[in-house]
């Protein structure tokens, strides 16, 4: 029996060749080439590096206070005033015991805005933020 983990890291991967597929295909290279420096030639970001993405553009929201009701409803800052994490913005990540859980969207959303550079968080702008989250992250993915 196929755990719920294994699926989702098969389904992973099937995205991650789909788009692997697609530069190939924009870059007219044969099958057989390897597509990491064809995505970082086109600027694309990882498949996972675009969960990343949208993890945190919604977390921006929420920090700002313009998300919707229910998304803020699930994030709790980190309130403990002899932590340097409160000063930075950090949002509480609830402690799990299966690393399954680790994927849930109440545990992705808060460790990827956690992980993120305090100058890439400080932004006040959505487009400039988005900017700067995707050279965080092709940074941190191809270099």
């Amino acid at each position: 029996m196929m755990t719920m983990m294994m699926m989702m890291t098969m389904t992973l991967r099937r995205l991650q060749r789909v788009q692997d597929a697609a530069a190939r295909l924009l870059c007219r290279e044969p099958p057989r080439t390897h597509a990491r420096p064809l995505l970082k030639q086109l600027h694309w970001l990882s498949v996972s590096s675009r969960f990343q993405f949208k993890l945190c553009t919604l977390m921006f929201d929420v920090y700002h206070g313009t998300a919707l009701s229910y998304i803020t409803e699930l994030c709790r800052r980190f309130h403990d005033t002899q932590h340097r994490s409160t000063a930075r913005g950090d949002y509480a990540v609830p402690t799990t015991r299966r690393h399954f859980v680790d994927k849930s969207f109440a545990v992705a959303r808060p460790t990827a805005w956690n992980s993120l550079l305090q100058s890439v968080r400080k932004v006040k702008s959505k487009q400039t933020f988005r900017r700067y989250l995707k050279t965080f992250l092709f940074t941190q993915c191809f270099e």
